[in-house]
Parts: structure tokens; C-alpha cells; sequence
């Protein structure tokens, strides 16, 4: 069972992860515009002022076709097998999951009111303001969550990239950070592109 939550391309990939995971990016999408939630680049989430719903989805379209693109790439330079680009786009989808769950943190109002305590506390910016200790705590929880959430996805990116280019330990962890490094430069510059659009 852990296997499959941290490596379930042996089992799922090629059109039916490209199509599971296309709907898990529509979805994420969906509860990030009702949430504020939304995904600067690649592994980054971030609470978001009111964007409009076509930002969401261009936003997380961008976030895994810059990361697929780059991942096929190297695939295809660097593995000596055949590799096919629906199972790069496919499993590169399909690892999108955690931030789905992300997307649901964003309901909660106490890591904003954190978020503008700690601001407070510390920059003397905004407002003052009050928060219980029980938000505090469910603040923290969500973030270190949300933080969980975030290793899970860049395994589940790595597991992805590793299956449908067949490269061995540890040719394909360098390569793997070096994809996700260029990745989440891109796709960061593409996201403030993408806002001083709206």
C-alpha cells in the first residue's frame, strides 16, 4: 500500500495516468479558485487574492507541462530506452495528487490570520491581529501538512520521471534535481507572467 501512495506508475501509466491525472489537475484547479490556494510554480503553494478561474487552470496546465516538457527532454537525452511522451505527460499528471489535497487547506482562514499575525509581530505591517491559540494550532498543523504534501509530490515527481525514462540510481536523481531545479525557474518566471496578465 505505502508503494503504491509513493510509486503507483508501476501499476498506472501511459494514457490511463495522462487521463487521471488531467482530471486531478481540473480538480485542483477548481478547489484552488474557491479556496484562494494556488501554485506559483512547480512544488510552491501559496494563498491567493481573488484571481479569476482561468488563472487557476492556465496556472496549473503550465505548472505540468513545463515540468513534463523538461523531464521528456532529458528523458530522451539521457536514457537509453525508448521513451514515450504519454507516459512522461501521463505519470507527471497523475503525481500532480498531493496538491489536490492542498488545494483543500486553503478553506481553513487560520494560516491566513498566522500568516498576518506573524507579519505583525514581526515587520509591524497590517493590522493587529488576534488570533486563539486553537487557530494557531491548526495553523501549524495545515502547514506542516501542506509541507508533507509537498514531499510526497516531489517523490511522486521523481518516482514519475524515474519509471517512464528507465534510468537507474544515481544517474536519475541528479538528472531528477537538476530538471526540477530548471522546472520551478521556469515555470515561477511563466506564473508572474501568467498574474500581470489579470
Amino acid at each position: 500500500m505505502i508503494n503504491k501512495s509513493f510509486n503507483p506508475f508501476r501499476y498506472i501509466a501511459g494514457g490511463n495516468a495522462l487521463l487521471i491525472g488531467i482530471v486531478v489537475i481540473a480538480v485542483t484547479s477548481i478547489l484552488g479558485f474557491y479556496s484562494h490556494t494556488h501554485f506559483p510554480d512547480v512544488i510552491s503553494v501559496k494563498m491567493s487574492p481573488d484571481f479569476p478561474f482561468w488563472y487557476f487552470i492556465i496556472q496549473s496546465l503550465l505548472n505540468w507541462i513545463v515540468v513534463s516538457v523538461i523531464m521528456y527532454l532529458i528523458s530522451i537525452i539521457f536514457s537509453s530506452s525508448r521513451v514515450r511522451l504519454v507516459d512522461v505527460f501521463g505519470t507527471q499528471a497523475l503525481a500532480r495528487f498531493p496538491y489536490l489535497l492542498s488545494a483543500l487547506v486553503g478553506f481553513s482562514d487560520s494560516v491566513n490570520r498566522f500568516g498576518e499575525f506573524i507579519l505583525y509581530q514581526l515587520t509591524n505591517q497590517g493590522n493587529p491581529v488576534d488570533i486563539s491559540s486553537t487557530s494557531m494550532i491548526v495553523a501549524i498543523t495545515l502547514i506542516i501538512f501542506v509541507l508533507l504534501l509537498t514531499v510526497w509530490l516531489i517523490v511522486l515527481m521523481y518516482n514519475a520521471f524515474k519509471v517512464s525514462a528507465n534510468l537507474k540510481e544515481p544517474k536519475s536523481i541528479f538528472l531528477f534535481i537538476g530538471g526540477l531545479i530548471a522546472a520551478i525557474i521556469i515555470s515561477a518566471y511563466l506564473n508572474i507572467q501568467l498574474i500581470k496578465l489579470i
